[in-house]
């Protein structure tokens, strides 16, 4: 049962990830005089959805795997200053040169010209129009009966249909009809484009503020020393309680973690360890040496370059000075490191079942919060960070590949054959879905 709270709270956090990311759009469309025709979260049928005064109708939708904020004209194969003008209807069997010869319409006088003497002289139109006026009349009149019928039945599904689904006439500001998206200068387009991933890494930004002032960063304590086989000690010079502030001159910190900085020290050499102990702050000399170490899945001994101790983490650094001094950089690092991850992938040097598709990543982010609250917390600038980066690659689809787009069609200055970027992008997005699942079957699989 806990279980299933933490999915439907992780549902929630993927959610509003997506709603900052559409909230920018909207509001840099907003600011630039877009007009917006749908504000979406989640995709598939509508669960709820209120349109309001303007026009713009907001909704939630089913999957909550992503999301859009739909312009007017956005879709549209073309984009055109104005509507078509419609085509004149003209009366049947009427024509530009022998109007006048047009049958008559049903009324007091065609029946009357039909009634006419057999002595009258017909002119050369109607002579040539008709065998007689009285068969002319008798036509006329089925045709003229079945258009009304005809009409009548068009004019009564067009009223149906605008009951059913009102035309909604969208004006700007000065009550002119709306630009359309496309309608609108490249460089507007672009800031439009950009807002998402915008709102991305400023919330990437924020949620890493909140995490370094409620959690902070961890530095080890030595909690025990391991003995060599003739009963001494591997790293001589430490001590149980110990607290380890920064090694080789580089302090640890929020931004540079324990495990890295002990990752850049080989085996064989001597590292020099800033200790706080009792009170005092120290320098010691601790070897990197081959210690006899037990696998922990198959219990067999292997020889790993280690220190020589087992420790234990411990919480500091979380107050206000210090979020506010490195939530910039730490947004930035998790940002870099995704950054890198994809990169990996495309090169083929991390595999497939290093990243998590929508379903996997619910998953993973439900198992990680109910270990710990503070991993909850850091999955806010993470996941907001991996949104921003995801967003602005150049792939169909995404908003990278949008701003390339319309980046061409500046240089250009010359529109882009819409139908061929649609195409582009529904390619790109249906390669996308089969990617994620592929992602997801493979961590559930693996």
């Amino acid at each position: 049962m806990a279980y299933f709270g933490y999915i439907v709270l992780s549902i929630v956090i993927l959610l509003a990830m997506v709603l900052i990311h559409e909230l920018g759009h909207y509001v840099a469309a907003k600011l630039l005089g877009f007009t917006v025709e749908e504000f979406s979260v989640g995709f598939g049928p509508k669960l709820l959805s209120k349109r309001r005064k303007n026009g713009e109708l907001f909704s939630l939708r089913m999957f909550p795997l992503g999301g859009f904020c739909a312009f007017l004209g956005e879709t549209d194969d073309e984009t055109t200053d104005a509507a078509p003008k419609p085509k004149r209807r003209k009366r049947r069997g009427a024509t530009e040169d022998n109007a006048d010869c047009a049958p008559p319409t049903v009324n007091a006088d065609a029946e009357n010209n039909a009634q006419a003497d057999n002595g009258a002289v017909m002119d050369n139109c109607a002579a040539d129009n008709a065998p007689t006026a009285a068969a002319q009349s008798e036509k006329s009149e089925s045709d003229d009966l079945l258009s009304y019928v005809m009409r009548a039945k068009i004019d009564e599904e067009l009223a149906e249909q605008k009951q059913a689904e009102p035309a909604v006439v969208r004006l700007d500001k000065h009550g002119n009809p709306a630009k359309t998206f496309y309608q609108q200068k490249p460089w507007k387009r672009i800031i439009v484009l950009l807002g998402g991933v915008t709102f991305n890494f400023l919330s990437a930004i924020i949620f890493a503020f909140v995490y370094i002032w409620a959690v902070g960063y961890t530095v080890p304590v030595v909690e025990s020393r391991e003995t060599t086989p003739d009963g001494g000690y591997y790293c001589e010079y430490l001590q149980d309680d110990d607290v380890i502030l920064a090694i080789n001159g580089k302090k640890i910190s929020v931004l540079r973690s324990y495990s890295e900085l002990i990752d850049e020290i080989k085996e064989g050499e001597t590292a020099t360890f800033t200790v706080s102990r009792g009170g005092e702050t120290l320098s010691v000399e601790v070897l990197k040496r081959l210690i006899p170490t037990e696998n922990e899945e198959t219990g067999e001994i292997e020889q790993i370059a280690r220190f020589g101790f087992r420790s234990r983490a411990t919480y500091t650094g979380n107050n206000a000075a210090n979020a506010f001094k490195y939530c910039v950089p730490f947004a930035g690092k998790i940002a870099w490191l995704i950054l890198g991850l994809f990169w990996q992938l495309i090169t083929g040097k991390a595999a497939l079942t290093s990243i998590s598709g929508p379903v996997g990543s619910i998953n993973q982010m439900a198992q990680v919060s109910m270990l710990n609250w503070r991993n909850t917390l850091f999955l806010l600038p993470m996941l907001a960070s991996n949104l921003a980066v995801f967003n602005i690659l150049p792939f169909p689809a995404l908003d990278g590949a949008q701003i390339i787009f319309t980046i061409v069609e500046w240089i250009r200055r010359k529109p882009l054959n819409r139908k061929v970027m649609g195409m582009i992008n529904f390619i790109g997005m249906v390669v996308l879905l089969l990617f994620v699942v592929i992602v997801d079957i493979l961590s559930f699989a693996l």
